[in-house]
């Protein structure tokens, strides 16, 4: 596995790039390149190479690798000036000053700047959609058990009014009145809307005693309910000095007394894994307080079904992904994988950690089709860098993708590129 080197050897091997002039390569575009270090300081390296690079920019990362005793170390540039020549190209050039530096290296291939005249699409599994709706990292289904779910009303029909038909008539053994409320955008909502849009949890209220039910694994577990630390949270995000918070709840709690209301319940409705709208329920009769727990795994499940309604009727149809091949930005790439970028956005939330994704590569005489799998993923600004190891590359398209990306017969995994021709 590679190792990154220690602050004090790292700062060693700099130098002893600088006063002994080894030979640094960086590989482009099937072209070896030479570098060496003319000088560095805390934060930057400058670099001279042995002939221009045409498409450097300021911003760009690049891999480059050293031989040190016959090992291999590594590190990673971000380019943050450039010389221009007359002809545009570039020969010195100066970089951050890299972070790691990496040892013992464990990558089959070596990875190189992703080829000018290659492109990368990349496919999401199922139907994707895009909405104007507030979105959540994980959406947690609810367990229904047959006890949970014990005396809910199954509705006659599967449309939209037929399953509020169905609430209508379940709900008025547990509470005085309930309404169902779709989402138009992701700004105009409530306090309560915003707060479980937010965290993808319902709001429960059993009565209005100022304080949260306390989860436990039995009766109200954490994973489906917003605890009150997540509700101090929320306020945090708003702005709220934390030495008010207890007042704050406090007077949250006195505000729905105000209004009459003695109970109250939230339930988000969830479309992938966005939040599309709610279901509140409400008690203003004192002798049905405090709201029954097993009131909430029902709701769970009329909301799936409203949900699923919704769609029947075409109702997210208008933002329904239609190019499921989509284009990626390709950054580096290896024989044994690659790495690209998308924007931050709903369809890069959909590519997650340890997902498989098919994956086509574009090239003037031939398209490689491969699944991948997302081993790395992070996001620089507003782009998401995902990180991909091939899985089921073909013999023929490994040897091809090799002699493409290196411009050099292929050979078997562990060979060095550093010396020799590329």
């Amino acid at each position: 596995m590679s190792m990154p080197i220690k602050r004090i050897e790292k700062d060693f091997m700099i130098n002893m790039l600088y006063n002994e002039q080894i030979p640094i390569i960086y590989l482009h575009n099937r072209e070896k390149y030479t570098l060496t270090v003319e000088k560095y300081t805390k934060d930057k390296i400058y670099f001279k190479s042995d002939q221009p690079i045409e498409d450097l920019i300021v911003g760009k990362t690049i891999d480059l690798i050293f031989k040190y005793n016959s090992l291999s170390i590594s590190f990673t540039v971000e380019m943050n000036a450039l010389e221009h020549s007359i002809k545009g190209q570039e020969k010195h050039f100066v970089g951050n000053m890299p972070e790691f530096l990496y040892k013992d290296l464990d990558r089959s291939y070596r990875r190189v700047s992703f080829p000018r005249d290659m492109e990368v699409k990349f496919t999401l599994a199922g139907e994707q959609y895009i909405l104007p709706f507030p979105q959540v990292s994980r959406v947690e289904p609810f367990e229904e058990t047959d006890a949970a779910l014990e005396g809910a009303i199954e509705p006659d029909t599967h449309d939209f009014n037929g399953i509020l038909a169905a609430i209508d008539h379940w709900i008025k053994d547990y509470a005085d009145n309930y309404k169902v409320v779709l989402f138009k955008d992701a700004i105009h909502l409530s306090f309560e809307e915003q707060l479980i849009a937010k965290n993808g949890k319902a709001l429960f209220l059993p009565s209005m005693s100022k304080q949260f039910p306390s989860p436990n694994a039995a009766d109200y577990p954490e994973k489906y309910l917003i605890t009150e630390e997540e509700f101090k949270e929320y306020l945090k995000n708003m702005g709220v000095n934390p030495t008010y918070f207890d007042k704050a709840i406090a007077h949250f709690f006195d505000s729905k007394k105000e209004g009459g209301i003695l109970a109250d319940l939230w339930v988000p409705l969830f479309f992938q894994n966005y939040v599309i709208g709610s279901i509140r329920v409400w008690i203003k009769t004192a002798e049905k307080v405090p709201f029954d727990y097993k009131v909430i795994a029902p709701l769970y499940r009329y909301a799936q079904a409203l949900v699923l309604a919704l769609k029947e009727k075409g109702y997210f149809e208008a933002h329904r992904i239609k190019d499921t091949l989509i284009t990626a930005t390709g950054i580096d790439i290896s024989n044994s994988g690659i790495r690209f970028t998308y924007p931050h956005s709903s369809i890069a939330s959909a590519i997650t950690l340890n997902s498989t994704i098919p994956l086509k590569l574009l090239m003037p005489k031939r398209t490689i089709s491969v699944n991948v799998q997302v081993v790395r993923s992070y996001k620089k600004r507003d782009t998401l860098f995902f990180g991909c190891r091939f899985l089921d590359i073909t013999p023929e398209d490994m040897r091809f993708l090799f002699e493409y990306i290196y411009g050099t017969p292929f050979t078997e995994p562990g060979t060095s590129l550093i010396s020799g021709h590329v």
